[in-house]
């Protein structure tokens, strides 16, 4: 930033404050979040320069402290990058009673978070929605209640968006081994229930919308889908047509999963286990096909995960799935469960990009957002 903001010009040289707009975005494109910042604040042109994605290669770490002793979710933010830990200054606010509710993240994008708080009631419960952005001090923006405590959601585009449709499919409170999708956009006082459908909302690990459609992942492999526009359900895959590995890895090891630009990963871990298990969809055949390396590319596995290409001064981290701890986060070399094992017992590998140990309960990966 020294170069930009150096006053030591010729004689007769225009102000930096007058450079073309074009070449301010050329920089910007050079810089990482916390520099745009900086570069954003040396003047009043420069201020302007927006739309430009950061350079940063390595998800960022959100950390929520949802202590049963408050009802606040003091929160941090950690990079990579710089090796900075933030405290931020503001704080979410539980709206429900203290000690009793329980924080899921469903989504995020450009900074923005789709955080459900969940409200259990014995056999029922309910369950708040609402956005979040840590980057800023914007306030929460709130969506509609949702009358269950078991559910799966996710949204279409910018989270912030008018046009943004949210997506659920919950367990039925009333009826069991039934589950109920439901939509809802901003401005809506209720989720509206569209179709009601038989299975188990356990055996759901998580919803993608991807081209127009959402859908709905299981721990067993079978996939559902679900059109929107045309309120009709599909099932893609069923348990039967799996083999009987994903059918046994269902039964004894936690399942996740990631989407990247319309690529399916579903990863079956243990975390004091080896080998861990990953399977990419085929989308032509309909079908789950081992993986047995990410090649030049880099997991990042949780509540939100990114699948990013491993290359330039990140190019050591290919071939790993980066997951949190207790209080940090760790890596899982994959190399490591290929060929003849020799034991089980898997070591936690540490790395100096996420050395931050936080006593948080929560931890999420999150990319910094673009600013505007």
């Amino acid at each position: 930033m020294s170069v930009v903001t150096d006053k030591r010009l010729r004689r007769g040289s225009p102000p930096w404050s007058d450079l073309p707009h074009d070449i301010l975005c050329c920089i910007m494109g050079h810089l990482c979040y916390v520099d745009q910042i900086q570069f954003r604040a040396v003047c009043k042109n420069f201020g302007l320069v927006a739309g430009i994605r950061p350079k940063d290669k390595l998800p960022w770490v959100l950390t929520l402290n949802f202590s049963f002793k408050n009802d606040m979710y003091p929160s941090s933010l950690y990079d990579p990058c710089t090796l900075e830990a933030y405290k931020l200054d503001h704080e979410l606010t539980s709206s429900s009673w203290t000690g009793v509710v329980k924080l899921q993240v469903c989504g995020a994008r450009n900074g923005w978070l789709l955080l459900a708080e969940i409200t259990p009631f014995f056999f029922f419960g309910h369950t708040d929605f609402y956005l979040y952005n840590p980057f800023t001090d914007d306030a929460s923006i709130n969506l509609p209640r949702l009358r269950t405590k078991e559910f799966k959601a996710t949204f279409t585009s910018n989270l912030t968006s008018q046009d943004c449709l949210f997506f659920a499919i919950h367990a039925d409170e009333e009826r069991e081994k039934v589950m109920c999708i439901s939509t809802c956009s901003h401005g809506d006082r209720k989720w509206t229930e569209s179709l009601a459908i038989e299975g188990n909302l356990k055996q759901v690990i998580g919803v993608v919308y991807i081209k127009g459609i959402f859908y709905c992942i299981f721990k067993t492999g079978m996939l559902g889908s679900f059109n929107p526009a045309t309120k009709k359900w599909s099932l893609l895959i069923s348990e039967n047509t799996n083999s009987s590995e994903l059918r046994s890895l269902a039964g004894s090891f936690e399942a996740r999963f990631v989407e990247s630009d319309g690529e399916v990963l579903l990863v079956y871990s243990k975390r004091s286990y080896k080998p861990w298990h990953i399977f990419r969809l085929d989308w032509l055949q309909m079908t789950w096909v081992k993986e047995v390396s990410l090649g030049n590319r880099v997991l990042f596995l949780g509540d939100i995960s990114f699948l990013i290409s491993a290359d330039g001064e990140i190019k050591d981290l290919s071939d790993r799935i980066y997951y949190h701890g207790f209080r940090r986060s760790y890596f899982y070399p994959i190399k490591s469960g290929i060929g003849q094992i020799r034991s089980h017992s898997l070591i936690r590998q540490s790395c100096k990009h996420y050395e931050d140990r936080s006593p948080h309960m929560l931890r999420v990966w999150i990319e910094p957002p673009t600013l505007l």
